[in-house]
């Protein structure tokens, strides 16, 4: 029985993280907003390559952010490892979206 609580608690939490990471995404994506990337990643994009810097790092930030609602939503279902699959899947992706434009743009 106590399983099954850690389970709900954990899944919960996972999806409440993952709808902050969607929503700072979102604004990172659409609104353009810089000032939520940190400082240190933004000082050597160029004007003209802000829109495109700020699109791909809100992607990044949305995809980790849809990887935690995914693994919770199956850690609810699935009580094994299996359910951080999704999670993982989504950190690897986004972290590489985030790289990928500070390697392409903060130059």
């Amino acid at each position: 029985m106590d399983d099954i609580i850690w389970f709900i608690l954990i899944s919960a939490l996972f999806v409440l993280l993952g709808f902050i990471f969607i929503r700072l995404g979102l604004v990172i994506w659409k609104k353009q907003k810089m000032e939520l990337i940190i400082r240190h990643h933004c000082d050597k994009v160029s004007k003209e390559n802000q829109p495109a810097y700020c699109t791909l790092s809100g992607i990044g930030v949305f995809v980790i952010g849809i990887g935690f609602i995914l693994s919770g939503i199956c850690s609810a279902f699935i009580h094994s490892v299996f359910a951080y699959i999704p999670m993982t899947a989504g950190l690897v992706i986004g972290i590489v979206l985030l790289m990928l434009a500070g390697i392409r743009y903060n130059h």
